[in-house]
């Protein structure tokens, strides 16, 4: 796939510690939070199964089988430091699209809040039928601009 040329050799050992990746056990729907990764198809496995999506099979990944950590803590919260959390979708989250719906209601799905609207449908049917490279270039400015405004909310970065 795309990510085997995107990503370097050494991203398992650059993720370690700094990325953690939320995953649900297939059997018991238990989640659990991953930060170490033994090699780069490791790190690449156990962030790419989404049920009927990507299969109907859950990625084995230490002897075990797993599946998406979307459904059940989509944005986990780390329990020391500080947690940015990210999302395609507008919301509560600290980088994610700003909210231009009418409507001012959430829905919180799986630990995460998300604003009901039409620009988010629209976001969830690009994120499994991907668009165009045209749209997905504009996509890619939208977030590169959401992770500004947060910068610049956050005194990283000057307005």
């Amino acid at each position: 796939g795309w990510m085997f040329t995107v990503l370097p050799a050494e991203a398992h050992r650059l993720a370690t510690d700094r990325l953690y990746v939320s995953i649900t056990h297939s059997q018991t729907g238990r989640n659990r939070t991953v930060s170490t990764f033994s090699s780069r198809e490791e790190l690449i496995k156990v962030t790419q199964f989404v049920p009927l999506y990507a299969g109907l099979k859950p990625v084995e990944f230490r002897g075990q089988r797993w599946m998406d950590g979307g459904f059940t803590d989509s944005l986990p919260i780390l329990p020391v430091g500080r947690t940015i959390t990210v999302s395609p979708f507008a919301g509560l989250q600290d980088v994610c699209p700003i909210h231009g719906g009418l409507l001012d209601v959430q829905l919180r799905l799986a630990n995460m809040s998300i604003m009901l609207s039409l620009e988010n449908v629209r976001r969830l049917t690009q994120a499994l039928f991907p668009p165009p490279p045209s749209t997905m270039h504009f996509l890619w400015e939208e977030g590169f601009g959401d992770a500004v405004r947060f910068l610049q909310r956050e005194g990283f970065m000057e307005a």
